[in-house]
Formats: C-alpha cells, sequence, structure tokens
C-alpha cells in the first residue's frame, strides 16, 4: 500500500511538471529546487512547502558555509545543494549535504572571466541538478556536465570562446535551458546567439538567430488549453529583442523588440501567466510588456512603466504579478502588484528595497536584498505581510530557493560572504 501510495505522488508530479514546467527534469531532481527559479522555472516552490501564518522571531539558521565570489543561487534535489562560486583562479562546484552543510565533494574549473563593470568574477547563472549530472555555465561562458555523485567532468565547452561572443557589462550570466536531453544556451555572438547543445556529449545540435545575450534567461513556453501555440516554442529575451524559436530545429518563428540600446540590462527571466500569455519587464525606461504569443506571430496586449524590475524575475500567483520595481542603483524602489490577464497595476507599496519573490501556495515569500523577508497573502488588496522578518544584514543579490520550509540563501557582500540555511516556522 505504501509503495503503491508513492507511485502515484511521483506520477502527479511529473504530470504536473509536463504541464507547467520549463525545464523538463527527472523525478529526483523535481522534489525540491533542482535549478533557476525552482522545478518549474517560475519561482513557485514544490506543493510540499507551506509558510506559516505567522512568525514569532526570526527564522532559525540551520547552517552556515563560507562563499566565494559570484551571484549564482543554489540548486537542491534530494539530500544534494549544489553551489556554484569562484575561489581565487578558479569557479568551483561544491555538493553540501542538504541537512548538515557538510561537503560532499568539490570541483574546481579554471576560471576564464576577467571581470567587468562589477568587480565580483564569480559565477552569475544557477546550476541544474539532474538524476546523474549537474550543469554550470561560468561568466566566461564555459559550460560543463559534471558526475553528480563525485564532481567528475564528463564535458566541458567554452562557449562563448568558440563562438567570438563578447562579454558585455557583467560576463554570461543566462541560466542554460534544459529540455530533455539537450541544453539551450543564449551566448549572444554576432555568429550565434543561441545555441543547443547535446547533454550526451557537448556537441552542437543547432544554432540560430543573432540577437544580443542578455541577463534573464531562456524559458520554454508549452502548448495548453488556453494558450495560442501548439508546439513547444523556446523563448529566448536578448537584449534588445526576444525571439521564439522552433525547439527542434532553433527556427525563428517570431520576434519582437524589447530593451534599448546604451548601458541598460534585461535580466528579469520572462513568466507565464495562467492564459499562456508572456510578461517582461526591465529597468532603464524599458518597463513592462505583456504578450499573446502564437505558433507564428505575437499579439502586444499590454506595455507600460508600471513594473520595471532592475533584474528581480516577478512571480505570477491566483492572477496577479507581484514583484520588485526599480533599480539597485536608482533610488527609490517599490513592490507592485499587477492583474496578469492585462497589466493593470492593482496595489503599490513604495520605499521597498529590490526584492527577490517565490511563491508558495497563494502565499508570497519576499526576500529583500537587504535582508529583509515579509510574507504576504495574494489575496490582500495592498501589501499587507502576515508577518515581517530579517536575515543577517548583508546583500542578498544571488536568486534565493525555497523547499519545505527552508530558506536557502547567499550573500554577496565582496567579504565575509557566507551560503545559509534557515528553518521558517515549525519543521513540516
Amino acid at each position: 500500500m505504501v509503495c503503491t501510495c508513492k507511485f502515484f505522488f511521483y506520477a502527479s508530479k511529473i504530470a504536473l511538471l509536463l504541464l507547467l514546467s520549463t525545464v523538463l527534469l527527472d523525478v529526483d531532481a523535481m522534489a525540491d529546487w533542482p535549478g533557476l527559479l525552482g522545478s518549474t522555472r517560475n519561482g513557485h516552490a514544490d506543493a510540499d512547502s507551506a509558510l506559516p501564518i505567522a512568525l514569532n522571531g526570526n527564522p532559525k539558521q540551520l547552517w552556515k558555509v563560507e562563499a566565494g565570489q559570484g551571484y549564482a543561487g543554489p540548486a537542491i534535489a534530494g539530500k544534494d545543494f549544489v553551489l556554484f562560486e569562484r575561489i581565487g583562479d578558479n569557479d568551483r562546484v561544491r555538493l553540501l549535504n542538504l541537512e548538515s552543510g557538510k561537503e560532499v565533494w568539490r570541483r574546481d574549473l579554471k576560471a576564464g572571466y576577467r571581470g567587468g563593470i562589477d568587480a565580483d568574477k564569480g559565477p552569475r547563472s544557477v546550476p541544474t541538478i539532474m538524476e546523474k549530472s549537474i550543469l554550470v555555465y561560468s561568466a566566461a561562458g564555459d559550460l560543463t556536465l559534471l558526475n553528480r555523485m563525485d564532481g567528475v567532468v564528463i564535458w566541458t565547452r567554452s562557449l562563448r570562446k568558440e563562438y567570438q561572443a563578447e562579454d558585455g557589462y557583467f560576463g554570461a550570466g543566462s541560466t542554460p535551458l534544459l529540455v530533455r536531453d539537450q541544453a539551450i544556451v543564449n551566448i549572444g555572438s554576432k555568429s550565434a546567439s543561441v545555441v543547443c547543445v547535446s547533454l550526451a556529449d557537448g556537441k552542437t545540435i543547432w544554432t540560430s538567430s543573432e540577437a544580443e545575450a542578455s541577463y534573464a534567461s531562456p524559458i520554454l513556453l508549452e502548448s495548453t488549453p488556453k494558450s495560442a501555440i501548439s508546439a513547444p516554442i523556446v523563448v529566448i529575451p536578448g537584449k534588445l529583442k526576444t525571439l521564439g524559436l522552433d525547439l527542434q530545429t532553433g527556427k525563428p518563428l517570431w520576434e519582437f523588440p524589447f530593451g534599448q540600446r546604451g548601458p541598460t540590462v534585461n535580466a528579469a527571466t520572462p513568466v507565464v501567466t495562467a492564459d499562456g500569455n508572456l510578461f517582461f519587464t526591465s529597468s532603464y525606461g524599458i518597463g513592462s510588456l505583456l504578450v499573446r504569443p502564437g505558433q507564428s506571430s505575437v499579439q502586444i496586449l499590454h506595455r507600460g512603466m508600471d513594473l520595471s524590475s532592475q533584474y528581480s524575475t516577478p512571480v505570477v500567483v491566483a492572477g496577479k504579478i507581484f514583484g520588485s520595481d526599480g533599480r539597485e542603483d536608482g533610488g527609490e524602489g517599490g513592490y507592485k502588484c499587477l492583474q496578469a490577464s492585462n497589466g493593470q497595476l492593482l496595489w503599490e507599496k513604495s520605499d521597498m528595497p529590490i526584492c527577490h519573490t517565490i511563491g508558495v501556495g497563494t502565499t508570497l515569500l519576499i526576500l529583500g536584498i537587504g535582508g529583509e523577508i515579509w510574507s504576504i497573502d495574494s489575496a490582500a488588496t495592498q501589501f499587507e505581510p502576515r508577518w515581517t522578518s530579517s536575515l543577517p544584514k548583508g546583500k542578498y543579490r544571488a536568486l534565493p530557493a525555497f523547499s519545505g520550509n527552508r530558506l536557502y540563501t547567499r550573500t554577496s557582500n565582496g567579504t565575509g560572504d557566507a551560503w545559509y540555511c534557515y528553518q521558517i516556522g515549525e519543521g513540516l
């Protein structure tokens, strides 16, 4: 009976992932937070995660581990906690025990990124955990597949060097999209802006379209009863335009402008609404865009300035879009809620730091980059936290992860940086 229950539990998880996920991963990796923005690449924690209705005091620190340079968030699967950072002249991949924070193995990879506007030379892209392997993408544009058991390198390719892509302001920072047995990477080369690589041997399957790379990550848009597409489309958010590519061939299906020239950065990953529409946001005077993608064309539904996120990806919960507004280096910021169907502003809270948002059921966990924490209900008609709390003071720019009732994050202050595991509320 127990085995039967477990079978149906995992079967339902697989069905849900195939319907909603933008990353097709195996059963083991689906359990927690296996890559960028969680199991479904949309900032939602898995169904077995929960936030307390009330919280007395600050989250309980379970463990702390020294961190190197970088802004790459962690990845979690089963008992494995994978982090990616820079130590000296090497990019280091480490696998820790999720419960204790103790190191199981480490692997040093020669770091090729020399730095840009930001003094931090560490990785920007979140690792991805699969059943037997781990994929990492460095700030220099090196794509590497490692054995999950011991960290042995299976293959590596210096994609940005091979295709002569420029470093941009901050190096490579778009996390590759994994779909079945291939990785799709936005490198921004003039000869190949997008490269699809076989996970089996690292060889190129296809290249496509000329577009400047951004720091936003590609997603897979899948057909649903409410969407206007009939087959999966790879969505590539570039610096100046967004591309829709055929998954099998990389052939361009449509494109539209989003972004502008000059010292700008597109860094927030696009999000999919329940209607199968796409929402984009960027700062630097660009604003937001809501579009309805078809198989060969795109309809613009709404364009505005109500939500302009510098790098934080918003989250869609209960038909609403929740996200951070403004720039870290641009003075006042805010937190806003938009109607997902039309992009209209529902409410806003001024004087807020840049925040990361995680959907946990119908509630939201909001982490300010200064360590502030809020929990709000998606049904609220204004910013009314159920509770507030805080982490030790620091710069929490890296994407956090949330699983069960535990928050995993890191600081990127330049000195004294660390990885943390916090318990929020009582055990589940």
